[in-house]
């Protein structure tokens, strides 16, 4: 199969080298991490990617079929998103010719886990916990020494006092409620500066560190075209998303 992967880049690592290994040809297209704060507008560029992909003007993908009159429109075997509900930001996305695939998860931490059961069985055991992996690391903005000292740093410039700053700083890392931070290490790869950077935040934060091994299977599912209903959202042309309450996470708009 020939795939379109839009995805973000907080599993840059994880899914370059599923994707490297796999038999299909994949044609990727990252998206910075931190949309994810911003549900609204990720969404936007998400549908106007697909809507690019579409119209055949799309300036990130290698196009196969050309644009005359009468041209097969549907230029891959379907788009894959490499996103999980994040925060409804998949929500109502749709597109006219192409399937669209993704996976049954919150966020992208099911992703890392290798599934929705375990995501759910690691979050009761360890709870306030802030997930950490290489591509997070590399690509977001993690909680730890650096960034507060950065935030810190803006806040003087703009002429806060220190009792005003130490305010802010809590008021707006959205980290008080976090005592526990894990590391997932994924099967692949030199990890070991990564776990010591997870280390160090969970020090300078005096939270608990854990360390857990990352499970790429649904990753490989994912790329494979290995799609089962369980793990899997499949939307035909024309069909969208909403998010559901029970354990499906996500489902088709038009579903009980």
């Amino acid at each position: 199969m020939r795939l379109k992967l839009l995805a973000c880049k907080a599993l840059f690592r994880e899914l370059s080298y599923v994707a490297a290994i796999s038999d299909n040809m994949i044609d990727v297209t990252w998206m910075r991490q931190g949309y994810h704060t911003e549900p609204e507008l990720l969404h936007s560029l998400l549908q106007q990617e697909i809507d690019a992909i579409e119209a055949g003007n799309d300036p990130h993908s290698y196009r196969i079929r050309g644009r005359e009159a009468g041209d097969d429109p549907k230029d891959f075997d379907a788009i894959l998103l490499g996103y999980g509900l994040c925060s409804n930001a998949v929500a109502g996305i749709c597109a006219r010719n192409h399937r669209i695939v993704i996976p049954r998860a919150h966020d992208c931490i099911t992703l890392f886990l290798g599934s929705k059961e375990r995501y759910a069985s690691c979050f009761a055991e360890f709870p306030g916990c802030y997930w950490y992996t290489a591509s997070w690391i590399e690509n977001g903005g993690v909680p730890g020494k650096e960034r507060q000292e950065r935030a810190k740093k803006r806040y003087e410039a703009m002429g806060y006092d220190e009792e005003t700053v130490e305010y802010l700083l809590e008021a707006t890392d959205g980290l008080k409620n976090y005592h526990n931070a894990a590391f997932v290490r994924m099967p692949f790869g030199d990890n070991e500066r990564y776990s010591a950077a997870t280390k160090e935040s969970a020090e300078y934060f005096g939270w608990n560190y854990h360390e857990l091994t990352g499970d790429l299977s649904l990753l490989k599912r994912f790329i494979a075209g290995d799609w089962n209903e369980e793990d899997f959202l499949i939307l035909e042309p024309g069909e969208s998303a909403v998010q559901s309450v029970d354990d499906r996470i996500i489902k088709k708009s038009h579903d009980e």
